[in-house]
């Protein structure tokens, strides 16, 4: 009798186990997504290279400026500054500098003046090779070497916001308009996308610039500057022309009057340019800047003086842009 009540408890018991409902599972919070932390903006980078010196200044003298430019262009912001070794060539600057992905590498070149120094700087732009900012400098303290630091870095800044606008502009412009209520309303099936559609306004196209059937020759322009700035003088002439004339380089250097018609040659229908580059110093408060003043002369086949235009600028660039554009505004189609 024992054992049968055991036997009964125990199979009560599985039933009962059996019979109960299983707990219900606890909901489990999910957890938010923690915020990713802000991509840094991209900052171009500069690759400034020791600076060359005439041999009679100190051996660090090139790096230690380098340097100076590196920690004042970086703490100024909006550049990404470092520096360039000591053992890249000249010649391979531009190479180095794109093989970091580099936007711009900045090179240049001091000289003893009086009590301090005379520097000549350039950046270049590595998408394209070309020098964008030029400067020169008389440098008699720690203040003036900052500033000119800070005059780059400005210019780089500069270059690359109106850079970014034209590409807001160009991208705003591609952007199609959005279609009106009744066009996007695409429930009233394939026709009524066109049913009340009004006829387009073509696009207007870009009207092609014609230049005038007389070009111009440009001979390598003359003064007492260095070679360097005579040869960025040289490329702003051709560039300026280039705009508005049909411009041919040639690689002569001289008197242009005397060799124009070795020039021109059989091809008579042309005129020859070339200028003089000079600066001075002008002092503008505590500091002391490099003004430039270029001289346009332009003569005809035969040699004879056609024109004589003069411009002044901070920069070599802006003083033979001012030069030409007094020439075109003379002479649209060239003499």
């Amino acid at each position: 009798m024992r054992r049968v009540f055991t036997a009964l408890l125990l199979a009560s018991s599985f039933a009962l186990i059996a019979a109960a409902r299983p707990p219900a599972p606890k909901a489990t919070a999910t957890p938010l997504p923690a915020a990713l932390p802000s991509a840094r903006p991209k900052l171009p980078l500069v690759v400034v290279y020791p600076f060359d010196f005439s041999t009679d200044m100190r051996s660090d003298t090139g790096t230690r400026t380098a340097q100076l430019y590196i920690s004042q262009m970086n703490a100024a912001g909006g550049v990404d500054a470092l520096q360039g070794p000591a053992t890249v060539k000249r010649a391979n600057y531009l190479d180095y500098a794109k093989s970091l992905t580099a936007a711009y590498y900045v090179a240049g070149y001091m000289t003893p003046l009086g009590g301090g120094v005379s520097l000549v700087e350039q950046v270049v732009d590595t998408s394209t090779g070309t020098i964008i900012l030029a400067a020169t400098a008389q440098i008699q303290s720690f203040e003036d070497a900052t500033s000119q630091a800070i005059t780059i870095r400005d210019g780089i800044v500069a270059r690359e916001q109106s850079k970014a606008q034209a590409f807001a502009e160009a991208s705003a412009q591609a952007t199609p308009a959005p279609l009106a209520s009744n066009e996007a309303n695409i429930g009233g099936g394939i026709a009524g996308l066109f049913k009340h559609r009004g006829r387009q306004t073509p696009d207007p196209q870009a009207t092609a610039i014609v230049k005038p059937a007389k070009g111009i020759f440009v001979v390598r322009v003359g003064g007492s500057s260095s070679s360097v700035l005579l040869n960025d003088a040289t490329s702003a002439l051709y560039a300026a022309l280039n705009q508005h004339y049909a411009a041919r380089k040639t690689h002569s250097g001289g008197d242009a009057a005397k060799l124009a018609n070795t020039i021109c040659g059989a091809d008579r229908n042309n005129t020859v340019a070339t200028g003089t580059l000079s600066s001075k110093s002008v002092r503008r408060g505590f500091f002391s800047r490099t003004q430039y003043g270029f001289v346009l002369d332009v003569y005809t086949c035969f040699g004879a003086r056609l024109a004589e235009t003069s411009g002044d600028g901070d920069s070599v660039q802006s003083a033979v842009s001012a030069a030409v554009a007094a020439y075109v505004a003379d002479h649209p189609q060239n003499g």
